[in-house]
């Protein structure tokens, strides 16, 4: 269990106290008595805290005189650190006699009465605590101080929790129960209600929200109604609250006014005719019965037929609470104890292989056992023990007695309370301060951490040691609560909830401080002065909540502000916000809040600041988002040296104030607004630390040199780049250059680029050493007649490019160069086209079809005419609006793509028509001209014995499609190698087709019997398990026709969820897209001894194969649940194995046996995130004695190959990537005599390579941030007497020099290094001995400045330096200091410029 929330607060009291001593010790020789027995007070309270805090949930009828000790300790606390922290504030204070102030309190003479009093009174308090201990039965427990080390960051738990082993965004269990609200709600009413209610009933942590999310975004409910709003409010509201919501939710802006009457009409104009689905979420009336009658009538009246509301309730509410009576009631009771352990499974064997602790498993299904069957209460326990590995931790939990039942008169379910008291006293702190936000709120992250640092919640001195800032501390502690549950994802996790139930345990964790922390929403009340008024000098937070859609500001009376700023405390006083409030101004008082650290003035009406605001140097965070009457900032805003976020979004700011260079504390500066007469680029040029940065205004710079004034490329921690010229400027004509000069540096994450009136971009944008850079931004750049190379940015994820208004075409040079090492948007996951008013046409190169390409929107284009990529089997949504002259087809995509087109070509809206009318393509829209593409609008089928062509079932021929590409063609090879590594994937053979058919025994789910509109056909309502015709291709002549079977190539079955009999002689089988399939009968493949290949791709409910038989080639991706891979007892069957694919597959796969595939040539593994290792069996000992090429990428848990290595002497080549856990290469790789390529690439932790060095055999070695694996001599590389090219990029960290004297073999021929941080030289003796070596590219080495004095090896015949900013000047041809010992080298490439001094001529 953690340390108490208090001991946080005690432990900062001691170190105040420390540190006051430490302050004065030349004024006393000796502590004085007053500090020495405060010190012995609080460590004795220390010692107590651990008990008292759980026995205020245990100990029955006694917990809340527990619970009523805490509270008082708090208070004591809070007391003694006001008066601790006036003192201190005195101390630090350069004006003030600080030392004389305390000496009154440490000397031996009279102390201050009132001094003397405050202190005495704290002792007092802090005694009578003491005593009471006995009393209460607490006991002393030894202390010790946490340290939070090793937590991952919040994108890492995100993507844990969304792409993760198990992702814990899945909904388990409630089929029945679905199904029957689904029925309910699309079903045609037979009833004589207008509007269908349905309840949703069950108890807190049941799951009826989830339920009810679920049907909600159903895609077809999604489909069936107009509109649909979702309503959660406090547990009872006003009919008036109610209605106001509910407009607001389906006009989507903001309601004012609180007139009932105007309000019932509106929303009855709003929803006049319309189909609409509502969800009211825990809402009970609480005013006059009659104002809900006409609320109900005003929706019944307005709705169309088939509307429904869905309520959700507990069994022990009174009906007559419920808004409306229910007509469909919904009872919600416990789940299985098998979905109990699924919901279990994947939050506690989410960072952990269940496969490898059964022990753990086996304990772990006892404590599900104690659970009572609630969905909550598995989640919240199983993310408790996701991060504990040891059996002891497990039994632990196990016999807690708030396991079994806890005390029944709290608020608060036990098995929340036993995942609480497991925090570290730090995380308790920041979980119970989210109470002051009301249920239902939308947290957001960043906010959320401001907020905490204000506090002084992250001031973890071990982390700061580490180098970590607050906000990294903050980050971490945010996702360790989403981690452990107490905070869940909401959409795609831009924004956080908390069940209602963890909002309770916050609010009784944080017990009365909520007398310290004020917080209200603007929304139901104005300021509460009679709280403030009773609390208000002990308050450290006035926190008024903003809800979207809230509306207009509110007065806030300047005269009661002046009250609040004199009345509270300044010396605790922490948290002011004003925002959306109407206020014009600050009183000036407001400097005297020495201890403010966060101020919210956003969204008000400010015009000026006051110049004490500058008096304010603690203050963290200054908001002044939207105040667009504010127009300049106080001269003296320097001053605030601990000021961290500047957010001047929006405000009315026409320049930045000077001596900006001070604030050197800033991380995020949202708008630096450059001035017509001086742009103080030199500013920034200091801010180190910034994260995040804007530069608007840029039209503003008359001399583009200026601009270089910032210093961009040397700020390493800056992530996110925003530049900004105004709309509607005339070009300077220096564009290019201002955006030039703000290069930023190469571990940028995120660029914006907007309204840049340049012609063309700098080189700088799309270079490929921006490794870090995942989003590109750029928008209304009209002067610009291309787009910029883009595509070789290696892991660029996101690019949105709006309004190049003057691109006719794209092509070429948008993708950059492709090679061996690396292909054009091999990352890229979004891509958006927006506003391309002359865009015409879109030249797709060959081979380039963006591997990982998730969506794709084409907007308001209307003169593209083609092309368009032929296939994005990854992309899951498509969208294109606006396009008029469209004829291109759309892109082949897998059945679960989303596919939207509005408004463009009629041409292609029939074509979407033709070639997307599939049943499981349920998501096609397109325009008003044509009807919802939907199961209804198939043909029909007039017996249940019918052909499956190309629309049901979409089990189609493929004659001539080529075998599926490997997904290596994704590898993210950072360096051109004249040696690819190319995986060697054999081709089907080419046919000449003909069409047959053969019976296939399937079962087609979800057909609907009804009358098509268009056809006179009838469709059938439940799945048909039928003997179906399908087409297949031969490459048969016609006189064969009678031997049909013995000539098929290929069949391809997509949607089906069964699947019995195939083809006898079958030579492919590709199975893909099957998302009902959940298993292959084990003799399917039987009696098919010519089928080779077989392919099994998107089949996301598929747990087993079959028995393999004669199969070769093995093809597995997007397969997640497949668990039964071949066991040692299968060797046999896998015997014909040749080559084996896994990708984004087999999440249980933790290890596989090698030597069972004794025939297998390739073996490629890619995104299995939770192998860990490779075994090979005693029996056969490893050998694999046909394996040609190994490829592992994106494994991050792979820790180890075999001991003893593997046993292959065929293997000619090996890519491992990105496997972050990976320590070790394969044993004894020197015996590997047949390798010819080894590509090692971001594998952080490889630190040597085995004993007795690598294969002699060896040709190409290529390293890629491998940050520990360094060249050393007992590398051994100069004994490779075939190695001919070594590539080196990044990593090799603290190398200053290179090569080191025989550290490389003589006779290799091609050297590239490349971003290599440290390295400042090269060595000549390292160089002397290459009398082979042709050919050196040097890329990205900032800090090389030199080549060796002697010259480099006179065989040198090519040499490439790019982007080496201090060596590349002094290589200028005739003039640079360093050309005289490059000038006889016949071929040379210095940046772009290439010359060929062989022939004399330059181009």
């Amino acid at each position: 269990m953690g340390r108490a929330l208090l001991s946080s607060l005690l432990h900062d009291l001691m170190d105040n106290l420390l540190y006051l001593t430490s302050q004065t010790k030349h004024f006393m020789m000796k502590p004085h008595k007053y500090q020495r027995k405060l010190m012995d007070k609080l460590l004795i309270l220390d010692a107590l805290v651990d008990d008292a805090e759980q026995k205020q949930f245990t100990e029955g009828s006694n917990a809340q005189a527990v619970k009523g000790w805490l509270n008082e300790l708090l208070h004591a606390s809070y007391q003694l650190e006001e008066l601790l922290m006036q003192i201190m504030a005195t101390i630090k204070s350069p004006h003030s006699q600080g030392q004389q102030f305390f000496k009154v309190i440490t000397t031996t003479k009279k102390p201050d009465k009132y001094i003397k009093a405050r202190i005495s009174e704290s002792l007092e308090n802090l005694e009578s605590l003491v005593k009471k201990k006995d009393v209460l039965g607490l006991t002393e427990h030894a202390t010790w101080r946490e340290s939070l080390q090793g937590l991952p960051s919040s994108s890492d738990v995100l993507d844990n929790y969304f792409y993760g082993n198990y992702p814990k965004d899945y909904f388990y269990g409630r089929e029945e129960e679905e199904k029957s609200i689904l029925e309910n709600l699309l079903s045609a009413s037979e009833s004589d209600e207008h509007i269908k209610v349905i309840n949703i009933v069950g108890k807190s942590g049941e799951g009826k929200t989830a339920l009810a999310d679920v049907v909600y975004f159903n895609h077809k409910v999604r489909e069936s109604f107009e509109l649909r709003a979702w309503i959660t409010v406090p547990y009872k509201a006003t009919a008036t609250f109610i209605a106001k919501k509910i407009l607001q939710a389906v006009t989507e802006e903001f309601v004012a006014g609180e007139d009932f009457d105007i309000l019932w009409k509106r929303l009855q104009e709003s929803l006049d005719g319309k189909k609409f689905l509502l969800v009211l979420d825990d809402i009970r009336i609480e005013d006059e019965l009659h104002k809900w009658s006409k609320l109900i009538a005003s929706l019944e009246s307005s709705a169309a037929k088939g509307s429904s509301i869905i309520l959700t309730s507990s069994p022990h509410d009174d009906p007559k609470l419920l808004m409306l009576p229910a007509n469909h009631d919904v009872h919600v009771s416990l789940l299985s104890i098998d979905n109990c352990w699924s919901i279990f499974l994947v939050h506690a064997f989410g960072q952990i292989d269940l496969h490898q602790h059964p022990e753990l498993a086996a304990v772990g299904k006892e404590i599900v056992n104690k659970l009572g069957n609630l969905p909550l209460a598995a989640k919240m326990i199983g993310s408790l023990l996701q991060d504990k590995l040891h059996i002891n931790q497990w039994v632990q939990i196990l016999r807690s007695e708030l396991l079994d039942a806890g005390d029944v008169d709290l608020p608060i379910p036990s098995f929340l309370v036993l995942c609480y008291l497991d925090l570290t006293a730090q995380l308790k702190r920041c979980f119970a301060y989210l109470s002051l936000f009301p249920k239902g709120y939308e947290f957001k992250q960043k906010e959320v951490i401001l907020l905490w640092m204000a506090q002084g919640f992250l001031n973890d001195s071990d982390s700061k040691s580490n180098g970590k800032s607050m906000e990294d501390i903050g980050d971490e502690y945010f996702g360790y609560l989403i981690m452990r549950s107490f905070l869940q994802p909401f959409g795609s996790g831009v924004s956080f909830i908390m069940h209602n139930l963890v909002h309770d345990l916050a609010s009784y964790a944080f017990g009365e401080s909520y007398k310290h922390h004020l917080s209200y929403s603007r929304s139901t009340e104005d300021f509460p002065e009679l709280s403030f008024y009773k609390h208000g000098e002990l308050s450290r937070t006035i926190l008024p909540i903003y809800l979207p859609l809230e509306g207009a500001p509110r007065w806030f009376d300047s005269s009661l502000l002046e009250q609040i700023i004199v009345k509270v405390n300044p010396h605790v006083f922490r948290v002011l916000s004003l925002s959306h409030y109407d206020i014009t101004h600050l009183p000036a008082s407001i400097g005297r809040l020495s201890c403010l650290s966060y101020l919210d003035l956003s969204h008000t009406a400010l015009q000026t600041l006051p110049d004490s605001i500058c008096d304010l140097l603690s203050l963290q965070t200054l908001r002044l988002t939207n105040c667009t009457s504010l127009t300049s900032l106080p001269k003296r805003i320097c001053n605030l040296v601990n000021l961290r976020y500047l957010d001047v979004r929006d405000s009315g700011l026409q320049e930045m104030p000077l001596e900006m260079h001070k604030l050197t504390s800033l991380r995020a500066l949202t708008d630096f607004i450059v001035s017509k007469y001086v742009p103080r680029f030199g500013d920034l040029a200091g801010l180190y630390n910034l994260k995040t940065l804007t530069i608007s205004k840029l039209e503003n710079v008359v001399y583009a040199k200026n601009a270089s004034d910032a210093k961009l490329k040397e700020k390493k921690s800056l992530h996110e780049l925003m530049l900004q010229w105004s709309n509607g400027k005339h070009s300077n004509g220096n564009e290019m250059e201002v955006l030039e000069s703000l290069e930023p540096h190469k571990d940028l994450k995120r660029l914006t680029v907007e309204y840049y009136n340049g012609a063309s971009f700098p080189n700088w944008l799309g270079d490929k050493s921006y490794w870090d850079l995942q989003l590109v931004d750029l928008r209304h750049c009209e002067n610009c007649n291309s787009l910029p190379t883009l595509g070789m940015l290696p892991f660029l994820k996101d690019l949105f490019i709006e309004g190049f208004t003057q691109v006719s075409s794209i092509g070429a040079e948008f993708y950059g160069v492709a090679t061996a090492s690396q292909k054009p948007f091999q990352s890229l996951e979004r891509l958006q086209f927006q506003d391309m008013l002359e865009w015409k046409q879109w030249s797709i190169l060959e081979g380039i079809e963006f591997p990982c390409l998730v969506e794709l929107y084409i907007k308001r284009c209307p003169k593209l005419v083609r092309d368009l990529p032929k296939q994005v089997l990854s992309l899951e949504k498509l969208e294109i609006f606006g396009c008029y002259a469209l004829e291109a087809p759309l892109p082949k995509v897998s059945d679960t793509c989303q596919v939207f087109v509005h408004d463009s070509n009629d041409i292609v809206m029939r074509n979407i028509a033709k070639t997307h009318s599939q049943p499981s393509l349920r998501r096609v829209k397109i325009s008003e001209e044509v009807h919802e593409i939907t199961m209804q609008s198939f043909s029909g089928f007039p017996s249940t014995k019918y052909t499956v062509g190309s629309s049901l079932g979409e089990i189609e021929e493929i004659a001539h499609e080529e075998r599926m590409e490997s997904e290596s063609t994704r590898s993210r090879w950072p360096l051109d190698s004249s040696s690819s590594d190319t995986l060697r994937i054999p081709k089907l053979k080419e046919t000449s087709p003909r069409i047959i058919s053969h019976q296939v025994e399937a079962k087609i789910p979800n057909i609907k019997q009804q009358k098509d509109p268009q056809s006179s056909d009838t469709k059938f309502d439940t799945p048909i398990t039928t003997q179906a015709a399908i087409k297949v291709e031969t490459s048969s002549s016609k006189e064969d026709l009678d031997d049909q079977r013995s000539s098929f190539e290929m069949l391809k079955i997509s949607t089906v969820s069964q699947l019995k009999s195939l083809p006898t002689k079958l030579h492919s089988l590709k199975v893909e897209g099957c998302e009902s399939l959940e298993a292959l009968p084990n003799d399917l493949l039987e009696g098919i001894t010519t089928l080779e290949d077989l392919y099994l791709i998107s089949c996301s409910s598929l747990r087993s194969l079959p028995s393999l038989g004669s199969v070769t080639t093995l093809y597995i991706r997007n397969c997640r649940r497949l668990e039964n891979l071949p066991s040692l007892e299968s060797r046999k069957q896998l015997a014909c194995l040749h080559h084996l694919f896994i990708g984004s597959s087999c999440d249980s796969l933790t290890s596989l046996t090698l030597d069972l595939f004794p025939k297998l040539k390739i073996l490629c593994i890619w995104d299995c995130p939770n192998l860990q290792s490779f075994n090979v069996t005693k029996e056969y000992k490893g050998d694999l004695p046909s394996l040609e090429s190994l490829e592992i990428r994106d494994c991050p848990r792979l820790m180890s190959f075999p001991e003893g290595g593997i046993h292959a002497p065929n293997l000619e080549s090996i890519f491992l990537s990105n496997c972050k856990n990976l320590n070790n290469l394969p044993d004894a790789m020197n015996s590997l005599t047949s390798i010819k390529t080894l590509f090692l690439h971001k594998c952080p932790e490889i630190e040597s390579f085995p004993y007795g060095g690598l294969p002699s055999s060896l040709i190409l070695l290529s390293i890629a941030y491998c940050d520990k694996l360094t060249p050393q001599k007992n590398w051994r590389l100069d004994t490779l007497e075939s190695l001919n090219r070594l590539e080196l990029e990044g990593g090799c960290m603290g190398m200053d020099s290179f090569p080191e004297d025989m550290i490389l073999p003589p006779n290799i021929n091609s050297l590239c290094i490349s971003t290599l941080k440290s390295l400042k030289k090269l060595n000549y003796s390292g160089f002397q001995h290459l009398d082979a070596l042709q050919t050196l590219e040097i890329h990205c080495c900032g800090m090389l400045c030199s080549l060796p004095d002697q010259g480099l090896p006179s065989s040198l015949n090519q040499l490439c330096v790019q982007e080496c900013p201090l060596l590349t000047p002094r290589l200028k041809p005739n003039s640079g200091k360093e050309w005289h010992k490059v000038a006889r080298i016949p071929h040379i490439q210095i940046d772009h410029q290439i010359l060929y001094l062989g022939n004399q001529c330059q181009s």
